[in-house]
């Protein structure tokens, strides 16, 4: 899939819809992170998360429910958040810059430390 470079702030739905395709892609061809995804309807999934994503970056949004129950019966692992947070802030460099971006990276941060607490798992190492 190609993706054109922009490198100027997340300002459009469009632009997280680019940024998740492209976050996606990646996690879909890590060995360790792919087989996470297998029972996942990623057509069905991917407004989902663009819609969250929407409400962290532009403060409204379509999105409901909660974040991490989906994520309470996967098997993650410190290592599953660390690749998720590398794999999400390398695209965001790859396609953005800007303060909307850079609080998307904070955000992440947050959740990849905060969902590994409630889950009981050691914090990621990032």
């Amino acid at each position: 899939m190609p993706w054109e470079i922009n490198m100027s702030d997340i300002t459009t739905t469009e632009d997280i819809t680019k940024f998740m395709e492209l976050f996606y892609d990646r996690l879909l061809r890590n060995p360790i992170a792919a087989p996470l995804f297998a029972d996942i309807d990623m057509e069905a999934h991917m407004p989902r998360v663009v819609a969250f994503w929407e409400g962290i970056a532009f403060g409204a949004s379509q999105y409901q429910g909660s974040p991490f129950q989906p994520h309470v019966p996967l098997a993650l692992t410190s290592e599953h958040f660390t690749i998720w947070y590398e794999t999400f802030t390398s695209c965001l460099d790859e396609l953005f810059e800007g303060s909307t971006a850079t609080m998307m990276k904070e955000r992440a941060h947050s959740i990849a430390f905060i969902f590994s607490a409630k889950l009981g798992i050691s914090p990621p190492e990032i």
